[in-house]
């Protein structure tokens, strides 16, 4: 019986291991994405203009050590009716703290920059910095999602930003995913609302 019993519990002890090392994605990422959908809100006193577009990305998320990763992104939108282009490159320094096998939080200090180009006239770039915090849930093996709140300052401007999204192996090292950055900006009386739908690909190591 003793003997039954001390392999049953090694059986059932290697299945948990097995199911949580399964839990555990690949920290490290690049990804190149789409934006089918980004939307550009500005207001004052005098009244409002919206417009809208679409654009591209890459971003990436690479390993310093088992916690500690360097973050990199370049995202660019251009437009329709107003033709104005839109480029970000943001470049920063996060931590990614498990506190279970298929939980974990992540957080993030960012060095922005955003170059404006506006038809007719010289362009204009501002940059700052960003902070974010949130949690990347891990519901199965192949499935997870993601979200974070940040606050981003950018010379004179500066507001929240949210973020959240889903992803879905499709084998170890590649995967799909699609999110949502809401960004909110705040200056003198004037906001500006940005918008972002992200669809893309993702490689893991």
């Amino acid at each position: 019986m003793r003997i039954h019993t001390a392999g049953l519990s090694a059986l059932m002890l290697s299945a948990f291991a097995f199911q949580a090392n399964a839990q555990q994605t690949s920290f490290g990422h690049v990804d190149a994405y789409y934006i089918p959908r980004a939307d550009l809100e500005l207001s004052d006193a005098t009244g409002s203009a919206e417009d809208d577009g679409d654009g591209f990305g890459l971003k990436g998320r690479f390993l310093v050590s088992e916690q500690l990763f360097i973050a990199a992104e370049y995202q660019a939108v251009e437009y329709d009716d107003s033709n104005i282009e839109l480029d970000q490159v943001r470049v920063g320094l996060g931590l990614g703290l498990p506190i279970n096998t298929a939980l974990r939080f992540v957080g993030q200090v960012e060095y922005v920059d955003v170059e404006v180009d506006t038809p007719g006239f010289s362009s204009e770039g501002e940059d700052g910095f960003g902070v974010h915090g949130g949690l990347e849930a891990v519901l199965s093996p192949q499935f997870s999602l993601h979200g974070s709140v940040g606050f981003l300052s950018l010379g004179d401007t500066d507001g929240p930003e949210f973020l959240i999204g889903a992803r879905f192996h499709v084998a170890p090292n590649f995967s799909l995913f699609a999110d949502y950055r809401a960004s909110r900006f705040s200056d003198s009386g004037t906001d500006l609302d940005l918008d972002d739908l992200r669809i893309g690909a993702g490689f893991h190591f």
